[in-house]
């Protein structure tokens, strides 16, 4: 099977920024999140029951996080390899540009 793939290279670096965006936005929403949600403010309660919850729902909240800070890095990380694979298919492209304008001298 013989397929050919078209990739523009601009069109990549583009898809690169934008993840990197969603991944800065998340990124800010989620330490609003994490100021919200680790504040001073103890709605359960300082007695027994709302101890005893409050420390389950310390354990986790802090697992929930991470998760979720997992996530952003990812998409981070995923932004960052679309803006390589951009340079890496430009670079490319210059090189088979520069081979087929040499052999025809």
């Amino acid at each position: 099977m013989n397929v050919r793939v078209k990739v523009d290279p601009q069109t990549v670096a583009a898809a690169g920024s934008a993840l990197a965006g969603i991944a800065q936005r998340m990124a800010d929403d989620l330490a609003t999140l994490e100021t919200t949600v680790t504040g001073p403010a103890t709605p359960w309660g300082e007695d027994e029951n709302g101890s005893v919850f409050a420390l389950a729902y310390r354990s986790v909240l802090g697992h929930a996080l991470s998760a979720l800070g997992s996530h952003v890095q990812q998409i981070g990380e995923a932004a960052v390899g679309l803006h390589a694979q951009a340079r890496a298919i430009a670079a490319t492209d210059d090189e088979a540009a520069a081979g087929l304008s040499g052999s025809r001298s």
